[in-house]
C-alpha cells in the first residue's frame, strides 16, 4: 500500500505509518475481503479539508488517530472506494476468465 495523504491541499511528507489514514488502511480494512492481494499495488489517496484538523504536535506533520467522526468518515470513504474497486476487479478477472474459455 501506498499513502498519499494531503491536509488542506497541502501534502503530508513525514510520519506516514502514525497516521490515521495509514493507521485505517493497515488494521481496519480487511483487503481480502475485495479481492485485494497483499501483493497488489493499491495507492491510497486521502485529502482532508477542514479548519479543525487534528494534527499531532506543533510541526502538523501527521493526522492523529481519535475514534471521533473523522475516524468514522475515513473509513467509510476507504471501504466506498474498495467497494468500487472490487466491482472494477471482478469484471476485468470475468473477462479474462472469458477469453481463457473461448481459446
Amino acid at each position: 500500500l501506498n499513502f498519499f495523504r494531503y491536509a488542506n491541499r497541502i501534502p503530508l511528507l513525514f510520519e506516514e505509518g502514525s497516521d490515521i489514514v495509514a493507521q485505517i488502511a493497515t488494521k481496519k480494512i480487511r483487503w481480502g475481503g475485495y479481492k485485494i492481494k497483499a501483493t497488489d499495488k493499491v495507492g491510497v489517496f486521502v485529502s482532508i479539508v477542514s479548519t479543525k484538523i487534528p494534527f499531532k504536535g506543533t510541526s502538523k506533520e501527521y493526522i492523529g488517530d481519535d475514534n471521533g467522526p473523522l475516524h468514522k468518515s475515513v473509513k467509510k470513504a476507504l471501504s466506498q472506494c474498495c467497494v468500487q474497486l472490487k466491482k472494477e476487479l471482478t469484471k476485468k478477472h470475468a473477462a479474462k476468465d472469458q477469453a481463457e474459455r473461448k481459446k
